[in-house]
C-alpha cells in the first residue's frame, strides 16, 4: 500500500472538523504552487516571473539575446558546472 493510500485512511478516520483543519492547513501550504495542464507543479512566482518577461520580450522592452552572446553564455555555464 502507498503512503498515499495508508495517509487517506488515517484522515478519513478523523472526525470531520479534524479534516477541515487538515484541508485548510494543506491549501494554505500549497496557495503558492499551481498545476499546469502538463500536471506540472510551478511556483506561482516562477510563473509570474516569466510572464513579465515574455511581456517585456513582445513589447520591446527586453530585446533578449542574440545568438553569439547565447553560445558564449551558455559555454560559460557548461564550463563552469
Amino acid at each position: 500500500m502507498s503512503a498515499y493510500s495508508e495517509i487517506l485512511k488515517e484522515v478519513q478516520k478523523m472526525p470531520i472538523p479534524e479534516q477541515f483543519k487538515l484541508l485548510n492547513t494543506l491549501k494554505n501550504s500549497l496557495s503558492e504552487y499551481v498545476e499546469n495542464e502538463d500536471e506540472e507543479i510551478i511556483l506561482a512566482e516562477e510563473i509570474a516571473e516569466s510572464e513579465i518577461a515574455w511581456r517585456e520580450y513582445i513589447t520591446g522592452k527586453d530585446k533578449g539575446i542574440n545568438s553569439q552572446d547565447l553560445k558564449k553564455k551558455l559555454l560559460l555555464t557548461e564550463d563552469n558546472v
